[in-house]
Parts: C-alpha cells; structure tokens; sequence
C-alpha cells in the first residue's frame, strides 16, 4: 500500500474558525473582523492498494469561493490533475473516490473526475439533498458538482476499533471508511493499514490540526461540538489501541507526518 499527500492550494482561516469562541459567540464570531492565519494546506489523499488507486477527497479548485472566515488560494497548477502528476498519477489512473463530507474544498476537484463512483456516507448525502441543504449550499456557495456518480455509503459493516460504525471499502478489509461525526453530522474518515500495521487516519475536517485534536477542542462550524467532542475521544482510543498517523485535511504537518509514519 502507498498513501500520496496530494496539495491542491492552500487556504486562510479566521482564527474565531480555528480557535472557536466559547458560548454563543462561537459561529457569530467568524463573521466579525479577526486576525487570519498563515496559508494551511488543501489535502486529498490517493491511496494505492492492490493494483487499484482510492482518492480519498478531491481538493479544491480556482473557482472555489471564498467566505467570510476562509480565503482560498489556488492556482491552475494546484488543482487535482496536477497534484495526481507530482505524485506520478493521472485521473485516469483513479477508480474510485471518497469524500469524507460535502464542503466544497473536499468535493469541487470531482469536476476533473467524471465517470467514476464517488462515495458519501448516506446521512451526508440525504442532508445535501435535503430544503435545508441545499439552502445552506447556496449561502455558502458550495453546490454539489453536476454529472457526478454519487454512491451512498452505508456504514453497516459494525465496529472498527474504537469506531462505532465502519465499512470496509476493500476485500482484505486494509481500507475502512468510519464514522467520525462532528464537523458535519455525516462526516467520515478512511482508515488505511499500510504495510507495516500503521493506521494511516485521513481524517478529512475531523480537527484542523493534530494540535485540535490533543486539546480536545471543537471548531466553530460543527453543528453540535458536544457530538465532535465524542469523535475526538474515539479517535484518541483508537490510537492507544493502534498506531495511528493522524492526517486532517488541513494541517500543515500532515505531509511530513506522513512521510516519517508519526503516530499520535
């Protein structure tokens, strides 16, 4: 198994996004004035395994639009074709796909893809389609690309670890979608066993960064903080109980942890 960091841009948070405010404060603060960070990552991940090639996410792209609490920067070398290059890959190399959730930096690069399965859990997918899904997708300018195979994923295959819910996306069971609730309520992540034992944990917006995650702090945009709380809690267990390289979208640290295996 080969696990690829691929970077598709970079984006600035409001530090209200990634230091949220206590009490009610907490989402009204990412729309007042704030300090901004330093550019973070745009990370999807292609995963190599038994003569096939999983993208785990898609990357954002130049038409992605920007909020009041993130400024994207990404340029036509940064979006998924060229990423999949710099890793010696091609799209037509892809066979099938994974969001973890259905934010535009996560979902937008499927316009590079077309054709191939794209997998989301079920409850993600429902709540997109849904009145007040759909209305949230045009007040944050993030609508579900056109042309797209979408695959509605069931997470019925039990426990995995110290995940409630799982389904293993391969026969040898090496990569397993889990249910890491929390920044959206369908959220998911994918867990890969590589070679050598290691759970490689593509962690999608679970946290921001594996510092989020040690502090045990929810972000700004989870509907229920208390739910993504929990998911942190698991994700912990699960890496006192595994050796766990903890990979989050948006950490600039992912790549490098990575590539020295650096378990939590």
């Amino acid at each position: 198994m080969k696990v690829h960091a691929l970077t598709t841009g970079t984006v600035r948070l409001k530090d209200a996004f990634l230091h949220a405010r206590s009490g009610w404060r907490r989402q009204p603060a990412l729309f007042a004035p704030g300090e901004w960070s330093a550019p973070h990552p745009i990370h999807c991940w292609a995963v190599e395994h038994d003569g096939r090639v999983v993208l785990v996410d898609t990357g954002e792209t130049r038409a992605g639009s920007d909020l009041p609490f993130v400024r994207f920067e990404v340029g036509e070398d940064d979006e998924l074709p060229a990423a999949l290059a710099r890793a010696g890959l091609d799209a037509a190399a892809v066979d099938e796909i994974v969001l973890t959730h259905l934010h535009g930096d996560h979902m937008d690069g499927l316009v590079h893809l077309r054709g191939r399965p794209v997998h989301v859990h079920a409850p993600e997918l429902a709540f997109a389609r849904s009145p007040r899904g759909r209305v949230q997708s045009r007040l944050f300018k993030q609508p579900l690309p056109d042309g797209v195979d979408w695959q509605p994923l069931e997470l019925d295959g039990g426990p995995f670890g110290a995940f409630a819910a799982s389904r293993p996306l391969t026969p040898d069971g090496r990569i397993v979608v889990v249910a890491t609730p929390g920044h959206t309520d369908g959220h998911v992540s994918v867990v890969c066993v590589d070679d050598d034992g290691r759970h490689l944990l593509l962690a999608g917006d679970t946290t921001d960064t594996l510092d989020q995650l040690h502090a045990r702090r929810p972000d700004a945009v989870s509907p229920k903080p208390g739910v993504q709380v929990a998911t942190i809690d698991r994700i912990l267990a699960h890496a006192r109980e595994h050796p766990t390289v903890y990979l989050p979208a948006h950490d600039p640290a992912s790549a490098e942890r990575l590539a020295a295996a650096t378990t939590v």
